[in-house]
């Protein structure tokens, strides 16, 4: 018995030399016997497949749902967390003042907050601080605590720290000039040892020039020390350059000048980008530097929301610049987990952490100005409140915080 398989394709090409079914059914009177029947099964069984293939098609025809437009990818950008070197027990006395109980154990929180951590009062007069360190202490002048850090900080999933720096200001000065740079080299020890055990974190130089104006001969001094100790060390991330990668504290207080007078002499050795403000950034400062950031630890995401407009203006004019090699320049979004200077300061000025919720909200508004990366205010500045290092009030809870927002970019 003859078996036929039938598929489409089949049919249009026996379509293809007859015109029309009827034709074809025309042609079998001229057959006779067996044959005429077999070929009259075929013809008959082709009509039938062809009624029902032209119901397919003519359905299919019909104009398709609109495709969703494909959503673009929301790649997670690097967040480099700022971290701070002046931790040691005689800075905490002169924070917590004479009359704390700096013996007592545990020691005693020196201030009180509300639930979202503002409206400070001090528990002690003289006292500028909100929290304290707990049982393991808090001494950068300890390389055991600046491993502590470094680790912890690794395991939430940050690129790196933007380490807080000055020296000297002698091109000839060592690891022990001074205290400073016998820290700075803590972290990079702490760096070189995690690294080597598999754990990526990286480094870049969070230049320490605002809270004091520095000449520029200091800075030129200081630099010249860096790069020609750390300029080529494995530790340095190289996120936007082969160069170190370097932010300059406090860019906005330095005048045009004085800015091309440092990148005259370092931009060939180091990826510049200024710390600047919407009103201080111009082409002259542009063509100085590489890009920006904006240490606004102060920004309060729930009474000020024109602060994302202003962040995207200094954004969109940071990105509109090119560098030297047809690049566009880099831009590093600020956010910060909360603010609380009132005892440092004397003022009122606060804004609320609400259990994580800021640090969340900030993230996401300021992610509109499409960052190259993120500057997280910060590691450990604990006299201004923007901290997340595990101390007495808060543990580890805003470190989870960060390690969650940064699993799920937002």
């Amino acid at each position: 018995m003859m078996t036929w398989s039938l598929n489409v394709a089949t049919v249009h090409r026996w379509l293809h030399h007859r015109k029309n079914s009827s034709e074809a059914l025309t042609n079998l009177t001229v057959l006779s016997g067996t044959k005429a029947r077999r070929r009259a099964a075929l013809v008959f069984g082709l009509t039938a497949v062809l009624l029902l293939t032209g119901a397919n098609l003519t359905a299919s025809a019909a104009p398709a749902a609109a495709p969703v437009p494909a959503v673009p990818a929301d790649t997670a950008k690097p967040v480099f967390v700022i971290y701070y070197l002046w931790w040691t027990a005689n800075h905490w006395q002169d924070r917590l003042g004479p009359n704390y109980p700096h013996g007592e154990t545990p020691a005693p929180l020196p201030a009180t907050l509300d639930a979202d951590g503002c409206s400070s009062r001090s528990n002690y007069p003289g006292n500028t601080l909100t929290d304290v360190p707990g049982p393991a202490g808090y001494d950068q002048s300890d390389a055991a605590t600046i491993e502590r850090d470094v680790r912890l900080a690794a395991s939430t999933g940050i690129k790196g720290f933007a380490v807080n720096w000055s020296g000297s200001g002698s091109s000839s000065q060592t690891v022990t000039s001074t205290t400073y740079n016998k820290r700075l080299q803590y972290v990079f020890d702490a760096v070189h040892k995690i690294n080597a055990e598999g754990i990526p974190f990286r480094l870049m130089l969070n230049y320490k020039a605002s809270a004091t104006k520095l000449t520029t001969s200091a800075i030129n001094g200081d630099l010249a020390y860096f790069t020609g100790k750390y300029g080529t060390d494995p530790s340095m991330d190289h996120t936007y350059s082969s160069k170190p990668e370097l932010i300059w504290a406090g860019s906005w207080k330095y005048t045009s000048a004085e800015l091309t007078t440092v990148s005259k002499n370092f931009r060939s050795k180091m990826f510049l980008i200024g710390d600047e403000k919407p009103s201080t950034w111009n082409a002259t400062r542009a063509a100085q530097l590489d890009g920006a950031s904006y240490y606004w630890s102060s920004q309060n995401p729930w009474t000020n929301r024109a602060s994302f407009d202003q962040i995207r203006t200094l954004a969109d004019a940071v990105h509109a610049g090119t560098n030297p090699d047809g690049r566009k320049k880099t831009w590093l979004a600020p956010f910060t987990p909360g603010y609380n200077a009132q005892l440092l300061y004397n003022n009122t000025t606060c804004v609320p952490r609400r259990d994580g919720q800021t640090m969340h909200e900030l993230f996401r508004g300021n992610k509109a100005s499409n960052p190259d990366g993120w500057t997280f205010i910060s590691w450990n500045e604990i006299a201004e409140g923007s901290y997340i290092v595990p101390l007495t009030r808060y543990g580890q809870k805003y470190t989870n915080e960060l390690k969650t927002l940064i699993a799920n970019n937002g």
